[in-house]
């Protein structure tokens, strides 16, 4: 039941908003496609980590949704914290 609870939460309020972001920033950019695959794995691969870290810390969850909500903490840094093989693509990303 927690762990339904964790990936509902870290999927509906973290990582979707995440790869929202991620598509809009790279269509404004006009990313090669290959660049896009790579972000989108990335990002969808995070999901099972920031699942266990939802799932062991709830006031983590809360406090980095409403930061990504009220625009007060950067999508990429969240991806960053709980995937950190994911910063190379994220600098890519930022730098487009």
């Amino acid at each position: 039941m927690l762990s339904g609870l964790a990936y509902f939460l870290a999927s509906t309020l973290i990582l979707q908003p995440v790869q929202a972001e991620v598509a809009d920033r790279l269509r404004q950019a006009k990313v090669a496609p290959e660049v896009v695959a790579q972000a989108q794995a990335c990002v969808s691969a995070a999901l099972p980590t920031l699942v266990q870290r939802v799932g062991d810390d709830y006031w983590w969850a809360a406090t980095t949704a409403a930061g990504v909500w009220l625009g007060l903490t950067p999508l990429e840094r969240v991806v960053a914290d709980v995937a950190p093989s994911c910063r190379g693509t994220i600098d890519t990303i930022r730098a487009s």
